[in-house]
């Protein structure tokens, strides 16, 4: 007999949620996954929405679980009592449920004599292995993302420096300015821009900072860009380390270093290797050209993040990943493959691409130029 598995959470939100019934609602809503079939329990408010869209077995409506608790108006619409209702309905007392669950929820339907299993990521194995359906959609989010990405260098090139100050139509051009033109170009692609990365300068030498002001002359500008699709819910993901101007001789070698290392890891990727023994390659590779990772002056300064995450309608999921853990890499995973370098007295760089893993190699997704220097 198949597991039963229990969600209760607003796929908004929970990616598992969204990925077991393709349905995107704002309110919470219950799924059950029982006996290999698929059911959703749902409001009258969104009933008829979920029948014609939601890729499941069966709806079934909430409201008469309600009356069964005998409560005229129930504490939440899920509370405790429904949810029991629910369960007994289909003669459930054993379950597993995705490890970010409410411990409210779990802990109150344990005192009730259910049996209740955490499990932690993936709840649903399958997620790590993309199917040609998620390869197409993760395809189209990252087009979109280099359509962004080619605007953002556009725009970098028609900019014009004043006192130091990249200028573009005639007002200094900002990381704001940058990422909200992001945003108009992949909405109209149907796609959300997700807040992308635009640092320039000292700023990009913490990887995950948005970057804010004023974007410089002759200074690294790590451009981060991750849309997803409105429609299909996945992601794409790129990152392009950009120099309006002249770059230093340190910032020229930098680039080159990163890029050296990042084309020697898609060469490293298959199935049945192990994602640690790509990110060890490449921190010693990094540290055979000197480029040395420690803690000084209070900041860290080197290479100091994975190499690589998994991604899907997550723009991180667990566990495919190249970094210090273990993970033998899967025929199906979709991986980013982005070494960076940061050392704030010469800048930062981080270049990234997206692989589907192969069983003899990978396939980048998508193609776009990594170039430095924009005159």
């Amino acid at each position: 007999m198949s597991t039963t598995k229990l969600i209760y959470g607003i796929s908004h939100y929970n990616a598992n949620l969204f990925y077991a019934t393709q349905y995107h609602a704002p309110d919470a809503y219950l799924f059950l996954l029982h006996n290999g079939r698929k059911y959703m329990i749902m409001k009258q408010l969104e009933y008829d929405k979920a029948k014609r869209l939601a890729k499941v077995d069966e709806i079934i409506r909430l409201e008469p679980f309600w009356q069964r608790t005998g409560k005229s108006i129930p504490k939440s619409d899920y509370d405790i009592d429904v949810i029991d209702e629910v369960l007994k309905e289909f003669g459930i007392k054993t379950f597993q449920v995705p490890e970010m669950s409410s411990l409210l929820l779990v802990d109150e339907l344990r005192k009730k004599g259910y049996t209740i299993e955490g499990v932690e990521d993936p709840f649903f194995p399958e997620r790590q292995r993309k199917t040609k359906e998620e390869k197409k959609h993760i395809e189209t989010s990252q087009k979109a993302a280099y359509g962004a990405m080619d605007l953002v260098e556009n725009i970098l090139r028609k900019s014009r420096v004043r006192n130091g100050r990249l200028i573009y139509r005639n007002k200094t051009l900002t990381s704001e300015v940058l990422r909200a033109e992001i945003g108009i170009y992949l909405l109209s692609r149907g796609c959300l821009a997700n807040d992308p990365i635009i640092a320039g300068g000292v700023q990009g030498c913490d990887p995950h900072e948005r970057g804010t002001g004023p974007l410089k002359a002759n200074q690294s500008i790590i451009v981060d860009i991750y849309p997803s699709s409105i429609k299909t819910g996945y992601y794409g993901d790129t990152c392009r380390t950009f120099c309006k101007g002249k770059a230093s001789d340190a910032l020229k070698k930098l680039y080159a270093t990163v890029l050296d290392a990042q084309l020697a890891c898609l060469k490293k990727i298959k199935a049945g290797v192990n994602g640690r023994t790509i990110h060890e390659a490449n921190q010693k590779f990094f540290e055979s050209k000197g480029y040395k990772t420690e803690e000084k002056k209070g900041r860290m300064q080197g290479f100091f993040h994975g190499t690589g995450h998994s991604l899907g309608i997550e723009p991180h999921e667990e566990p495919a990943r190249i970094n210090r853990r273990d993970y033998t890499l899967e025929e199906g995973n979709v991986l980013s493959v982005e070494p960076g370098l940061y050392y704030p007295d010469i800048g930062a760089v981080r270049i990234e691409d997206l692989v589907y893993v192969t069983k003899t190699g990978c396939d980048v997704i998508g193609k776009y130029p990594k170039k430095l220097e924009i005159r």
